[in-house]
């Protein structure tokens, strides 16, 4: 054997030095393919991945600014209201100012709703005093230094202070401070008064303001009668005060977060005021290092511009550092991974199928001698095999049949022995005689359950017409049960083709056993049959002592019996003949008994035409 491998493997290595060119050319092509495929796969995929993000950074941000500018204008539906207050009133007192802007639940982000009434000088003291009659001990107009410092304000021909605020909670310092004290709020003023209609502030920081966030007014003109009509002369004639509403920009970005899911995104948005100065325009955040949108270096981005109370506003989305969007997807390296690794094994593969080819047909035709040599081996074994069963089966057929002539000769001699010699025998020979025909019985019974166990190995099936209700019929009526067994036949037992003397060995021992079993002179057993499409299933039942479930298998080996032979006549190969003949018939027995209950049932199926081959 040796010999013959040493030239395979010579004349593979030949072959290999031959096809050399032919081995090296699939494996450079799929590595040129494969690179070129990883290269479009990433491309193709970087191009996907960043689209896909783009699209979902645009409806998060977009969320984000809708919600804010929800809040804006519930923020200047809210001043209105207080409009509509003093239009529908002479006069609004103190506690009605506060009882109609709590009635309102304005949002945290709104600072202050208060009232600006427009005070000449002359009525300087008068609305001074009014305002301490009112519970607001030491209040006066004031302003503040450019130290940040509170005063009592200057002398001018109109003062706009704030006289009405709710809530007065953390804004007890912004109570008469004279709004014409400040150019960036007094400018919103004017412009208000002119326009008739409410006019938003630059930003501000609030004299209220405790933390470190912008704010920014809107003034809404209020005037006699309500009516905003008429020329600018006329209106500033008719200006009563202004509607003012205080609000804090960090507040009101914050409230308006918590409506979408930007900020679980890392999502940063800025507001700017495109109206303002330039190096005034940042609203939020305070601390950010960028004072115009332009000056935001991030490409991926989303601008809203809002149009409200004289103001353009614009909002610019950008991701943080640590957002998802900010960082490189993983995706395409992975495809490019995985292309070039995919690549790698075909290449391998390829790489190793040309090395071995030489080798495997070498190798396939020794193997092909050895597997022709091996098989004919095996069949002798079968034959052999086959011989030694047959002449199993042959010698039990022969030994059954002529073991039972001895029987019968000594059945007979103990008979003659007994009735010849009956005076002159004792009680005990004549017990002794009666026991030995019964083991001899036994055994004849024995040897016919072991001759008709071995003639299933020789039987010729002959498939006839087979009427099961009358074929139980005449077992019952050849078995003869004792006076109190009913044994009840179902109605709807099939005819079928098959082999009758097969069919009646089955149900011949199933209600045998049932009957030769039962431990009580009275008894129910049940026959019955159900049709499973190419099978019928047999069933008999009875109310007897019932089967332990571990004996279940058990009691299907031959020579195997649950019940003692002295009380019980058997040979314990009936169950066992049982059920070689119903898997011959192609079908399956079954038990069901419970242990501590009574009764058994035993099922069987059988094929409605025999298995074409011998049992």
């Amino acid at each position: 054997m040796v010999e013959q491998i040493i030239p395979a493997q010579a004349d593979k290595g030949k072959a290999t030095g031959r096809l050399s060119w032919q081995h090296a050319f699939p494996v450079i092509l799929i590595c040129m393919l494969g690179g070129i495929a990883s290269i479009a796969a990433f491309l193709q995929v970087s191009k996907l991945e960043k689209s896909s993000r783009d699209a979902h950074f645009h409806r998060l941000a977009q969320e984000q600014h809708q919600a804010i500018q929800a809040k804006i204008e519930a923020s200047a539906a809210a001043l209105r209201s207080v409009r509509g207050l003093f239009d529908a009133s002479n006069h609004v007192s103190r506690t009605e100012f506060q009882t109609f802007i709590k009635s309102l639940e304005v949002d945290n982000h709104i600072q202050a709703l208060e009232w600006i009434p427009r005070v000449p000088h002359a009525k300087r003291s008068t609305y001074e005093n009014l305002a301490e009659k009112d519970g607001l001990s030491g209040f006066r107009f004031t302003e503040r230094t450019a130290q940040g410092d509170t005063i009592s304000a200057e002398m001018r021909e109109e003062y706009y202070p704030v006289y009405y605020v709710e809530p007065m909670a953390g804004n007890e310092k912004a109570v008469g401070f004279d709004l014409g004290s400040n150019a960036t709020r007094l400018a919103a003023l004017l412009e208000a008064r002119q326009s008739g209609a409410e006019v938003a502030s630059a930003r501000i920081t609030l004299v209220q303001e405790t933390g470190e966030q912008f704010g920014f007014l809107i003034f809404i003109p209020i005037f006699s009668q309500g009516d905003t009509t008429g020329s600018k002369s006329d209106r500033a004639d008719r200006l009563l005060g202004f509607g003012l509403g205080v609000y804090r920009m960090g507040d009101l970005v914050t409230s308006a977060s918590t409506l979408g899911r930007s900020e679980k995104s890392n999502i940063e948005v800025f507001i700017f005021d495109k109206m303002a100065e330039p190096g005034q325009q940042l609203l939020f955040p305070k601390n950010a290092i960028f004072e115009r949108d332009e000056t935001i270096p991030s490409k991926l981005r989303f601008e809203t511009d809002i149009a409200f109370s004289g103001r353009v506003w614009r909002m610019v989305s950008v991701p943080s550092a640590v957002s998802v969007f900010s960082k490189l997807p993983l995706t395409p390296w992975l495809v490019l991974v995985l292309v070039l690794f995919i690549t790698g094994l075909a290449a391998l593969f390829f790489h190793v199928a040309a090395g071995r080819q030489l080798y495997a047909d070498s190798l396939v035709k020794r193997r092909t001698a050895e597997l022709v040599s091996v098989n004919l081996h095996r069949e002798q074994i079968l034959e052999k095999l086959k011989r030694s069963n047959e002449d199993l089966e042959s010698f039990t057929f022969v030994a059954s049949h002529d073991l039972k002539a001895p029987l019968r000769g000594i059945d007979n001699l103990v008979s003659w022995i007994v009735d010849d010699e009956d005076s002159q025998l004792s009680d005990e020979s004549i017990h002794n005689a009666e026991r030995l025909r019964v083991r001899v019985n036994r055994l004849e019974n024995l040897l016919d359950g072991l001759l008709e166990y071995s003639r299933l190995g020789h039987m010729q099936i002959e498939e006839t017409e087979v009427d099961t209700l009358s074929l139980c019929n005449e077992i019952v009526e050849y078995m003869a049960p004792a006076v109190g067994f009913v044994i009840n036949i179902s109605d709807e037992m099939p005819a079928l083709s098959t082999s009758r003397p097969a069919l009646q060995t089955v149900l011949n021992n199933l209600i045998g056993n049932a009957v030769k079993h039962h431990d009580r002179d009275t008894a129910e057993i049940n026959v019955s049959a159900e049709d499973l499409g190419r099978l019928f299933k047999f069933t008999v039942s009875d109310d007897g002592p019932g089967i332990d479930p571990i004996h279940h298998k058990r009691i299907f080996e031959a020579f195997q019996t649950l019940s003692p032979r002295s009380k019980v006549d058997t040979s314990g190969i009936g169950l066992a003949l049982v059920a070689r003949t119903i898997a011959a018939a192609g079908g399956t027995c079954e038990v069901l008994s419970e242990a501590g209950k009574r009764g058994t049932t035993m099922s069987f199926t059988w094929a409605k035409t025999w298995p074409k081959t011998e049992v």
